[in-house]
């Protein structure tokens, strides 16, 4: 995978830095390389440590993936793929054994341990966030997965034991419950600066970011074994109460103008480094055209006049489906320019999504019923999420009025999830809630629905899957502590559900 200038930037700092600051005081040292510094500063860990997150998982392979299964996309292509279920134990590789395991959550344990030791509890704090973070991320697709073993390559363990995905939720609140009293702290020997990419040393908003993703993940068990909804509602009101983020600030990630420091979306949808295929799907768009949707501006781009595009189809709203389409792919929306110009932010968590975990939570803790306050809750994630986009009041209030609360408990859920659902436009968070709660109703993928033209490419399974295979890499080098209750066929182990999905 391509990697951001900026990250191949602060390597070079890393390789450099060790021989700028030492060669005036003593000579080189001929036994260490000078290429490969064993001792780097957390100051330059972190910025490494934000941008792998950012690219590789938060922008990366679990989120596209989760947004082709939940009908956010679709890809436009022949044949079997992601997008019609083909997920294979070598294309979870590269997620687990180069992304998510050494460059976020080794970098982020080494972090943690290194500002322990030097006394900068901050440090700590932020490390601590995406690990958790990143932890939720890869148990949320593969279930058990190894922690409490995964970093013990200098004690001589090199096949890691799963922990389970009960016990990793566990170690994810713990994680978060210290981060947040590590940010507190003002006795550090090194202050957060610049290098934070998200927050500029901020410890006030990486504390409201901890605070959100707690009650996310208070609300992510609300099905799980063992648990009510209610109770886990009533913990992630909790949360909230005690801080979240606001629309001011949303946890974002900046990208550039610059070959191979642009934003994501763009790299892989709309430039061609990875596909032109890959755009909104027809599910989507018609579901947004139908209800006059003003959101569908800032998430899909109209068709554009160019060589084998229909004058017919320019200034439209046209959706893909998981197959080749008959026409050029000019002829289809690409992802809105909001999301995928070069330089556009890449939005990890987006603030609708606060006003939307208060919306459920309340209705959850009404024991699913609608009141005064489920319905002014409702009200406010909505409006939240047009403000996101900065759409008028007035097209915003039109809307919410064609969309009111209804009354029946069935319906106001479906009404509830819906549009955090669209409120979560390319974020993963919308196919953990899919699972968890099965809202949306979303067909599978190429299943007939109304307004759809007939489809020749059948899907691969029956059903959306809910669950990435474990990678081969782990099935042949640590097959003894591979969940054996699971299928080495992919096609039966992805619908094998996660723990706390509760089925």
């Amino acid at each position: 995978m391509k990697k951001q200038n900026i990250i191949l930037s602060i390597l070079l700092i890393l390789f450099v830095s060790p021989m700028i600051f030492t060669s005036c005081s003593k000579n080189l040292d001929v036994n260490q390389d000078p290429n490969n510094p064993t001792d780097v500063p957390e100051n330059l860990i972190l910025p490494a440590l934000l941008s792998n997150f950012s690219y590789e998982v938060n922008g990366g392979y679990p989120t596209r993936i989760a947004a082709l299964w939940t009908k956010h996309l679709a890809g436009g292509i022949a044949g079997n793929h992601e997008g019609n279920y083909l997920i294979t134990a070598q294309d979870v590789n590269n997620f687990w054994t180069n992304y998510s395991y050494p460059d976020v959550m080794n970098n982020a344990f080494v972090l943690k341990n290194k500002a322990t030791a030097n006394g900068n509890p901050n440090y700590s704090a932020i490390a601590k966030i995406i690990l958790a973070w990143n932890l939720s991320m890869t148990t949320d697709v593969f279930g058990d997965i190894p922690y409490t073993d995964a970093f013990k390559g200098t004690e001589g363990v090199f096949k890691a034991k799963y922990d389970t995905q009960e016990s990793i939720y566990t170690s994810i609140q713990a994680l978060l419950d210290e981060a947040i009293t590590e940010a507190a702290s003002t006795n550090n020997v090194l202050k957060v600066g610049a290098e934070d990419f998200v927050y500029q040393g901020d410890m006030k908003k990486w504390t409201a970011l901890a605070h959100t993703l707690k009650a996310r993940f208070h609300l992510r068990l609300s099905n799980a074994p063992g648990k009510t909804a209610s109770a886990q509602a009533k913990l992630a009101l909790d949360e909230i109460a005690k801080g979240a983020i606001t629309l001011a600030t949303q946890p974002t990630f900046k990208y550039y103008a610059k070959t191979g420091a642009e934003n994501p979306w763009f790299q892989y949808a709309i430039d061609g480094k990875w596909a032109l295929t890959t755009r909104p799907s027809q599910y989507y768009i018609n579901k947004l055209l139908a209800s006059n949707d003003p959101r569908i501006a800032f998430q899909a781009r109209k068709v554009v006049a160019g060589t084998g595009v229909d004058p017919a189809n320019v200034g439209k709203y046209i959706g893909v489906t998981n197959e080749a389409p008959s026409n050029s792919i000019g002829n289809y929306s690409a992802i809105g320019s909001f999301y995928s110009t070069n330089d556009a932010a890449l939005y990890w968590l987006v603030y609708p999504e606060v006003e939307f975990i208060k919306a459920e939570a309340e209705f959850l803790v009404a024991n699913k019923t609608v009141n005064a306050t489920v319905t002014a809750a409702y009200n406010k994630a909505v409006k939240a999420s047009m403000d996101f986009y900065g759409i008028a009041a007035t097209d915003a209030d039109t809307y919410l009025n064609n969309n009111a609360l209804k009354a029946n408990a069935n319906l106001a859920y479906a009404q509830i999830m819906d549009q955090k659902y669209i409120a979560n436009f390319l974020m993963f968070e919308a196919y953990n809630d899919f699972r968890r709660t099965g809202l949306p109703a979303l067909p599978i993928n190429n299943e007939m629905y109304p307004g759809q033209v007939k489809l020749d490419q059948p899907p691969r399974i029956n059903q959306i899957p809910v669950r990435f295979p474990y990678p081969s890499n782990e099935l042949l080098y640590n097959s003894a502590n591979v969940p054996s209750d699971l299928s080495g066929d992919p096609t039966k182990s992805i619908i094998v559900p996660v723990w706390w999905n509760g089925k």
